[in-house]
């Protein structure tokens, strides 16, 4: 049905050494982070979050082989659009705080 319930993580609550198996979300101060099916997360001791992507052939497979991953069309022009209107309103907000003139005047970004 492509809803799936995972647990969150306050990254604050994560120590050194972590282990957080995807699917999962870990949720910082200034960002969140999506872990997905087959990724896994691990605090540095640094307190970074370093994530290890699985090889494409780990996933998307079941007992009966591989299965196929299907598109949403309706899903990826939402998506395409959020991005796009995201990335207008980074070009309108840089072009009012710019001081540099190629980046007030001639929109060169």
């Amino acid at each position: 049905n492509g809803w799936q319930e995972v647990p969150v993580y306050k990254s604050t609550d994560l120590k050194p050494g972590h282990k957080i198996p995807g699917p999962g979300i870990i949720v910082q101060p200034i960002s969140t982070v999506v872990l997905e099916i087959g990724c896994t997360a691990f605090i540095t001791a640094n307190g970074d979050i370093r994530i290890e992507i699985a090889k494409g052939d780990e996933l998307n497979h079941t007992e009966d082989g591989p299965e196929e991953v299907k598109e949403d069309p309706i899903q990826l022009s939402i998506f395409s659009h959020r991005f796009m209107g995201i990335a207008e309103q980074m070009g309108r907000t840089l072009q009012r705080t710019a001081i540099s003139v190629n980046m007030k005047e001639r929109l060169d970004f």
